[in-house]
C-alpha cells in the first residue's frame, strides 16, 4: 500500500469514527459551552467553543485543504480556510452530520485524484514547510486534535464518547 492510500485509509476511518461521536449528541450538547476552571483550562481560543463550532471548523478546513492542494503551485503558501459561512445557517445535529458526510465523500474523491507530483511538491502553511504528503499527515493530526476536544466536551456533559481507534472497519488491514 502506498503512502497516499495509507493516509486515505486511516483518515477515512477517523472521520467515520467522528460521525459515531456526533451521532450520540442531544440537541443541547451540540451548543453547550465547556466548563473552565483552574484545573481544566482549555485556553483562550477554545474556552467558548462548542461541538457544533468544532464540527463546522473540521468540515470547512478539510474541504478547503483538499480542494486546494492539487492546484497549489510548488513552494506556494496554502491559504487559511475562511469562515464556514455556508455552514452557519445549517442547524446542529443530523443536518450538520449529513453535510459532513457529503463533504467527506467529495474530499475522498479529491484525495484519490492526487498525483505523486502533488504529494512530493513543497508548500508552506502557517509558516511551516511541508511536502504535499506531509501536509496531509498534518491534516490527520488536526482532525485528531479536534476530535479529542469533542471527546472532552462530551465527557464534561456526562456522555462517554466511543473508544478511540475502535474503527468501524474490521475486515481489512488499515494503513
Amino acid at each position: 500500500m502506498n503512502e497516499l492510500k495509507r493516509f486515505i485509509s486511516l483518515f477515512d476511518q477517523e472521520v467515520i469514527h467522528t460521525f459515531d461521536y456526533l451521532g450520540m449528541l442531544s440537541d443541547t450538547q451540540w451548543s453547550a459551552i465547556p466548563m473552565d476552571s483552574e484545573t481544566l483550562f482549555l485556553g483562550t481560543r477554545v474556552n467558548k467553543i462548542t461541538i457544533g463550532a468544532l464540527t463546522r471548523h473540521l468540515i470547512n478546513a478539510e474541504r478547503h485543504w483538499f480542494e486546494h492542494l492539487a492546484g497549489l503551485p510548488a513552494k506556494a503558501t496554502m491559504p487559511l480556510p475562511g469562515k464556514p459561512s455556508a455552514l452557519e445557517n445549517l442547524p446542529d445535529g443530523p443536518a450538520l452530520i449529513d453535510a459532513y458526510r457529503t463533504t467527506h465523500a467529495v474530499n475522498l474523491e479529491n484525495l484519490h485524484a492526487l498525483t505523486p507530483a502533488v504529494l512530493e511538491k513543497e508548500l508552506v502553511f502557517t509558516g511551516r514547510h511541508y511536502t504535499g504528503i506531509g501536509f496531509l499527515w498534518s491534516v490527520l493530526g488536526h482532525h485528531a486534535y479536534h476530535l479529542g476536544q469533542i471527546d472532552l466536551l462530551m465527557r464534561q456533559q456526562g456522555l462517554a464518547a466511543p473508544e478511540y481507534m475502535e474503527w468501524q472497519e474490521t475486515g481489512r488491514v488499515l494503513g
